[in-house]
């Protein structure tokens, strides 16, 4: 099963930002899988609005109810 929870790894020390995982509290070693998050965001990375602009048009009945036979696969 997968669970998220947040931590911050400082060296090589896993510290944990708020709950602490039943499993991690354990003496036995955890499988865990950490993911690094560059935090660091420039005005240069962001996209501006626009870019797609002409390249679509979103149909007039984009939120009528769907048919029966596709909400039925939905409900199965």
């Amino acid at each position: 099963m997968l669970q998220t929870y947040k931590a911050t790894l400082n060296g090589n020390q896993l510290e944990w930002n708020g709950e602490v995982p039943e499993e991690a509290k354990s003496s036995e070693a955890v499988s865990v899988i950490v993911t690094i998050l560059d935090e660091e965001t420039s005005a240069k990375d962001l996209r501006p609005f626009g870019l797609s602009k002409g390249s679509f048009v979103v149909p007039e009945d984009f939120d009528a109810p769907l048919p029966e036979n596709v909400l039925a696969d939905f409900e199965n």
